[in-house]
């Protein structure tokens, strides 16, 4: 990872500024600039800081070639002089805090800042030169690219009743992220197809370049969120040389493109309407698909969140899980019994049933494997006031699913209880600024759950080794940072005594 003050030179070069300049904007002495940059002080703690460095570096770097210089060394192909200010100026506080976009950041980052469920999209795009039907063209180069992914779109919005789009991303897609205004009127385009009822059938990319990888995500998992969408992937090892993509809209048209290598300039782009080559393609993408294992869902129904947790939980292997309240799976059974009992509701009566029989469980896998419960531990303010949920998702909660301060006690007593008992068992208490707004569980044995706990709620479910293995180990190192062993499960002990005590005062 590049230290902080090589990253502060390197923007200051690319910038040509001084030290007495970016002092000024941030309201400094010229000396804290000198010291940030030999690596003497560190950047400030404050927010505040960051964001207006980073804003003072993207007013100053419109140029292409300093797009293209901070591009080559964030890694990021979408810093383009087509980059507006307010989102290069994200990228670069980013950057500067030292929050790569690994795969796990890129997902869990896009998952909180997705928008609500009504939205206004505007793609338009220009139909193409009118020709005759059953045509097969053939284009060049990135413009080549543009216009046959207008003449794409152009087919599926066209298309009275919605369909399937099938898709193999396999490609370079710097001609579509390094041009911003491009990405979103395509984003918007396909989200707005989703509105009309089509769905996606997608085939990702091997990870072999990891930061193309990641950008691409970006892109695609608006798309995913919306719980249209089916993914998967190709298990086996395959060579990186020629790389291909593939939109099929069955009985509609087909677009191929064709490269050498990532950041290839030699693209060859073919569409097609003709209704034999369509149905050739097609054909195709479901011999690739059969040979694909899925790779990641979204569920937007919460019936499926109830299946996904009852595969988690069969699952051996070591877990960890980061959680805003405290986790079902340390709750004592009694309680559990008696809130579910208290409910109304088929949807969280099923949910309950999927913990309530998973506790005799919990700790036989407790005496076989790790489990760290990274969890949010509430003030005794919060308690008493009755606004700390047993589960996620608290505003759309009923009343009996908030906890008190006797039903807190109890769940608190059997943590400290399991801690005794388990070396195995870690709970790690998290406050409000550590807590996002999402879930995340992860199994060693290759299944991750990602929820997001406002609107609109929705739930992740990845397969992909890779990408299991990347959220593991994105949660274990928080964990490490916060500390569990030693002295701190000692310190996490006494902290929930001191609660408890509070409570029962």
């Amino acid at each position: 990872m590049i230290p902080f003050s090589e990253k502060l030179s390197f923007l200051m070069r690319i910038a040509e500024t001084s030290n007495k300049e970016l002092a000024a904007e941030l309201s400094v002495d010229p000396s804290m600039i000198s010291l940030m940059r030999t690596g003497k002080r560190k950047l400030s703690k404050n927010p505040a800081q960051a964001r207006k460095m980073a804003s003072f570096f993207a007013r100053r770097c419109p140029a292409a070639f300093q797009r293209q210089a901070l591009s080559e060394m964030i890694g990021q192909v979408s810093i383009s002089p087509s980059m507006p200010i307010e989102a290069l100026t994200s990228t670069l506080e980013n950057w500067l805090k030292g929050e790569d976009s690994t795969l796990a950041d890129t997902i869990l980052t896009s998952i909180q800042t997705l928008p609500g469920q009504e939205r206004v999209f505007s793609s338009s795009f220009p139909g193409p030169a009118s020709s005759s039907e059953n045509q097969t063209l053939f284009f060049y180069g990135e413009k080549g690219r543009r216009e046959v992914i207008a003449r794409s779109m152009q087919v599926l919005q066209d298309m009275e009743s919605p369909g399937s789009i099938l898709t193999v991303v396999d490609d370079n897609l710097e001609w579509l992220l390094s041009d911003y205004s491009l990405t979103k009127e395509i984003q918007n385009g396909f989200l707005e197809l989703l509105e009309r009822g089509f769905t996606f059938c997608q085939i990702m990319p091997p990870l072999n370049y990891i930061n193309r990888y990641t950008e691409s995500l970006q892109f695609w998992l608006p798309i995913y969120a919306t719980g249209q969408t089916k993914v998967y992937y190709y298990p086996r090892l395959r060579g990186n040389l020629y790389r291909h993509s593939m939109i099929i809209v069955p009985g509609q048209c087909v677009q191929f493109a064709c490269s050498v290598g990532p950041g290839s300039t030699s693209d060859i782009i073919m569409f097609s309407t003709d209704p034999q080559l369509v149905s050739a393609f097609e054909k195709q993408f479901q011999e690739h698909l059969a040979l694909c294992r899925p790779s990641l869902n979204v569920h937007r129904n919460p019936e499926d969140f109830t299946t996904c947790f009852s595969e988690f939980f069969a699952r051996q292997g070591d877990t960890v899980q980061l959680v805003s309240t405290l986790s079902l799976n340390s709750m004592p059974f009694d309680l559990m019994e008696q809130i579910s009992r208290k409910t109304r509701s088929i949807e969280w009566a099923e949910n309950f049933d999927v913990h309530t029989n998973d506790i005799p469980h919990f700790e036989e896998r407790l005496r076989k494997g790790a489990y760290i419960d990274m969890c949010y531990l509430a003030t005794a303010e919060e308690v008493r006031s009755g606004t700390v949920p047993v589960v996620a998702h608290s505003h759309t909660l009923p009343e009996y699913l908030f906890y008190t301060p006797e039903t807190y006690c109890l769940h608190l007593k059997n943590i400290l209880k399991l801690m005794d008992k388990y070396d195995t068992y870690t709970f790690l208490p998290l406050t409000a600024k550590e807590c996002p707004n999402y879930n995340l569980f992860v199994n060693e044995g290759g299944l991750a759950l990602i929820v997001r706990n406002v609107e609109p709620f929705l739930l992740m479910e990845i397969h992909r080794p890779t990408m299991v293995i990347a959220f593991r180990e994105y949660l274990l190192r928080k964990a490490e940072a916060i500390g569990y062993e030693g002295i701190q499960r000692e310190k996490t002990r006494m902290a929930l005594r001191s609660l408890i005590n509070e409570l029962e005062s």
